[in-house]
């Protein structure tokens, strides 16, 4: 198996120490690693001199640690470029300008993987790798810590000596010239050595590789993120009203990753998030040994917003704690044992409470107690904490003599705390990671359910507004493209003047309100552009009259078209609501949910806020996350009305995606009435110029979003010669079970040719990872035929082809598989074919595969698609089959 592209990085098998002597790198090295490794000292110019023997082609070294002044930087790395180091951590401390970039020239002119500069380091403790700064070696755990800043790698350092805190990796990423977070991400995500990953941020470059990487890491590790600067910094979101960071949160949320809030809460995510048992909802009983420790519980979990609840124990279980505990004991949660407690009696205890369907999580919290065998109660919670079904998390509050029965605990997986406080927030941190990996798994449809969208119609609307040198639609305009989306709308007609408006009232039926219609004009009620509940076609009249007079005084130089007329749609008392879209300047498109009373009016953090694509899961998940849908909405609002929102905010995101000219969106209000909901008034505006003009949709495209929806572009309908209809489409979730039955339909002989081995079925990972694509880094087409009798999709998997990209982004790697009873019918040319067309408007450079020598046809089939076929160096039996996509297809 070839190494990773980062292994020289971080498992490297030969080193130069380039720098100063006493370098901590050469103190910890381990002897086999440090008899491959050589010194090459600065002189006390701060030059470097490379011996002839290291510029040999044959002894290019994996690695290079470069601590030199930032001022010689230059000289040393233009000295070392002969040696061409496969890594390099580049250790500065001073900016100078100009230096990044110069490391990235350099690099990229080495093929090196180049770490910096002004990092603080790369620590790798089980290998003995202590390639920074930082005097002393980690323990070794299986944490791994990437930051975006030097002195909290080296504060994390410090921290870690003194609380016999381990790690995978530590990493410090500098200046990021050519390694970034993405990239160091999807290498922690392959580590077999890390099993979950701390992140500290302080920005994000590129949001789509962003959320790909930290999507990826997420769906298989857990992931704790703190980042800086919550409150304060530049307002992204635009005049939607979202609050400063709740994009950035709305992002960690759909990435599957949990953020905490403060530096000492991170390691304790970490510590909880690396816990095998995962709650499926936030239900918490606590057990306690006095009334003190559970109230200091039940205070956080009162605090944490819904994060966490109390659970309602079942009577059965109150009956078995007070068997367990005694008659004296508190069988309610909170469960308080109020003799000495025993360590059968706690283990009996935890298994009742395991056993109620009502709780989700258990947290345990003991203070010290002389006339309890504390020690023998931690050993028998470290054995029935495993067995439960539920997370049991501890704190055994205290230090001295609690220190060791906390240890006891963490060497059986089972995390346990030192306050009351931060155990709560570690099961609300398990039950966040719950709820976010359910948003992760989540792959929008191809498109809403029902019609189309009328993509073109819109797109004439949109033409038309260029045309006339406008970036806001008109009202009539606004709700034609809602329409278009078959969004349900309050009907509207506009009129140039009071002869116009009297008809098209008549049209509408009265009462009717009537609004300015200005391009100038934001705010109509501002100006008193708003008249609502017209019953007659003379007070009509005055309404319009009075309302140009009062336009025109309190805008003179706003452009007037006219009015807008529409029926009076809310009845008295119907609940409203807003939804809006927002443009943020890193993550694209946001959409908005809550209160039509305004964003403004609403408490910080009531918003539901999400980043399209979405799908009814999404979206029921951001209007319950809502203060309006707790508050109110839950009450009022029939279970069909409930749906028609799912599908008005599905059918927003669907818009946005498909319409990257569109800057903002603000529907207020949204009218709930019995079984309907129409949207009212309305306002969109375009980005200015031709920014965000149509991109190409395939993969790849969708520049302007941060997640890549699904590429509806690349269905296909096909047939074969005999006229038996096929499609050809992208993976979805919902494909996993047809997967299976595909996979296991295989003969062996076809098996062995796709996956080189006798598996007989994909696991559980396996299926999920084929079926839940991201396709800005890969893509799995699927060719299905309609089957009646297949269960759920109506549709049988008949070949599965595929390519995921390479650490290079420019090249990918292809896999092809047909079933035995379609093959030899031109399936697998036209998969091919239609991966390669994909890889080339992703703009690859180049598609490659390995295929087993003995595997005749395919070798044939990739051949006549001008496919290069040659050995594969490290492997006799393989070929490897590759295509230069920047040529002209033949």
């Amino acid at each position: 198996m070839s190494r990773h592209a980062l292994s020289p990085l971080f498992d490297p098998q030969s080193v130069l120490a380039v720098g100063p002597p006493g370098l901590p790198l050469l103190a910890a090295l381990p002897p086999a690693l440090r008899a491959r490794t050589v010194e090459l000292p600065l002189d006390a110019h701060g030059a470097l001199a490379l011996p002839a023997e290291l510029a040999a082609p044959q002894r290019r070294p994996d690695l290079a640690v470069v601590a030199a002044p930032a001022g010689k930087l230059r000289q040393v790395l233009e000295a070392l470029a002969p040696a061409r180091p496969a890594a390099a951590v580049v250790i500065s401390h001073e900016p100078v300008p100009g230096v990044a970039q110069f490391c990235r020239d350099w690099a990229r002119a080495n093929d090196c993987q180049l770490l910096g500069p002004r990092s603080f380091g790369l620590q790798r403790p089980h290998a003995g790798l202590n390639a920074s700064l930082h005097p002393q070696l980690a323990r070794s755990g299986r944490v791994a810590m990437v930051t975006q800043s030097r002195s909290i790698m080296a504060v994390v350092m410090d921290w870690a000596d003194d609380n016999r805190t381990g790690f995978s990796a530590v990493v410090s990423l500098g200046d990021e010239a050519v390694l970034d977070l993405p990239t160091v991400l999807d290498f922690l995500v392959a580590d077999p050595h890390t099993d979950s990953i701390a992140l500290y941020l302080e920005h994000v470059r590129d949001a789509r590789e962003f959320m790909s990487a930290m999507r990826a890491a997420a769906s298989v590790k857990p992931v704790a993120v703190l980042k800086a600067d919550r409150g304060g910094g530049p307002r992204r979101g635009d005049a939607a009203g979202i609050a400063p960071d709740t994009v950035f949160d709305a992002a960690l949320r759909r990435a599957g990753a949990v953020r905490v809030a403060h530096f000492v809460q991170l390691f304790s995510a970490v510590k909880a998030l690396g816990f095998r048992r995962r709650p499926t909802g936030r239900r918490i009983a606590v057990l306690a040994n006095g009334r003190g420790p559970a109230r200091l519980a039940l205070d956080r979990i009162a605090a944490s917003d819904g994060t966490v609840a109390r659970a309602e124990l079942a009577p059965a279980t109150r009956e078995a704690l007070l068997r367990a505990l005694g008659p004296s004991a508190q069988a309610d949660n909170p469960v308080v044992a109020l003799a000495p407690l025993a360590p059968g009696g706690c283990a009996e205890a935890v298994a009742a409470l395991a056993a109620d369907p009502g709780v989700d999580g258990l947290l345990v919290v003991l203070a010290p107690d002389p006339d309890a065998d504390l020690p023998a109660v931690a050993r028998a919670l470290a054995e029935a904490a495993p067995r439960a079904g539920r997370p049991v998390i501890t704190c055994f509050m205290g230090d001295a003599a609690m220190r060791p029965l906390r240890r006891v605990l963490d060497d059986v997986g089972s995390p346990s705390f030192r306050t009351p406080e931060s155990a709560v927030e570690a099961f609300g941190n398990l039950a966040i990671d719950h709820y976010n990996r359910q948003l992760l798994l989540q792959m929008p449809p191809p498109q809403p359910p029902g019609r189309a969208p009328d993509t073109e119609g819109a797109r004439v609307v949109i033409g038309q507004a260029r045309a006339d040198a406008r970036s806001t639609l008109t009202e009539p305009e606004a709700k034609a493209l809602l329409a278009a989306f078959h969004i349900p709308v309050v009907p509207v007609l506009a009129a140039r003047h009071a002869a116009e408006a009297v008809i098209a009232a008549q049209q509408i039926g009265f009462p009717v309100a009537i609004k300015i219609d200005s391009p100038d004009v934001a705010r109509k009620s501002a100006v008193r552009g708003v008249h609502l509940d017209i019953r007659s076609s003379a007070e009509l009249v005055t309404a319009y009259q009075r309302m140009m007079a009062n336009v025109r005084e309190a805008e003179p130089g706003a452009r007037i078209a006219g009015i807008t007329v529409e029926a009076m749609a809310s009845p008295p008392g119907a609940p409203k609501v807003a939804i809006g879209v927002a443009r943020d300047a890193l993550f694209g498109p946001v959409i908005r949910f809550g209160s039509a009373a305004g964003a403004r009016a609403e408490p910080a953090g009531s918003l539901g806020v999400e980043l399209p694509p979405l799908n009814g899961f999404l979206a029921r998940r951001l209007i319950e996350r809502t203060r309006i849908w707790r508050h109110v909405l839950s009450e009022q609002v029939s279970a069909r009305a409930h749906e028609l929102l799912e599908d008005i905010l599905v059918r927003i995101s669907d818009l946005v995606c498909g319409l990257p000219e569109i800057e903002s969106i603000e529907i207020n209000p949204v009218i709930i009435d019995g079984d309907r909901v129409l949207a009212a008034d309305t306002r969109i505006t375009l980005l200015p110029g031709t920014e965000g003009a149509a991109d190409d949709p395939g993969v790849g495209g969708y520049a302007h979003m941060a997640i890549h929806p699904y590429p509806v572009q690349l269905v296909r309908h096909c047939q074969f010669a005999d006229g038996t209809p096929y499609t050809i489409r992208p993976i979805r979730p919902e494909d996993a079970a047809p997967l299976q039955a595909f996979t296991r339909g295989l003969s062996e002989h076809s098996r062995y040719m796709r996956f080189i081995s006798a598996m007989r079925e994909l696991s559980p990972n396996m299926l999920a990872r084929y079926t839940q694509v991201d396709y800005h880094r890969e893509l799995a087409l699927v060719a299905t035929v309609l089957d009646a009798d297949a269960p759920d999709t109506g549709e049988t998997l008949i070949g599965v082809a595929r390519y995921l990209l390479n650490p290079d982004g420019d090249s990918a790697e292809y896999a092809l598989v047909v079933a035995d009873a379609w093959q030899r019918r031109g399936l697998g040319r036209e998969l091919m074919t239609a991966l390669v067309d994909a890889a080339r408007r992703q703009g690859l450079r180049r598609i490659e595969g390995f295929v087993l020598g003995a595997n005749g046809p395919m070798l044939k089939l990739m051949g006549s698609l001008g496919f290069h076929i040659q050995p594969d160096p490290d492997d006799p039996s393989m070929r490897q089959a590759w295509l230069d996509l920047e040529r002209p297809p033949n």
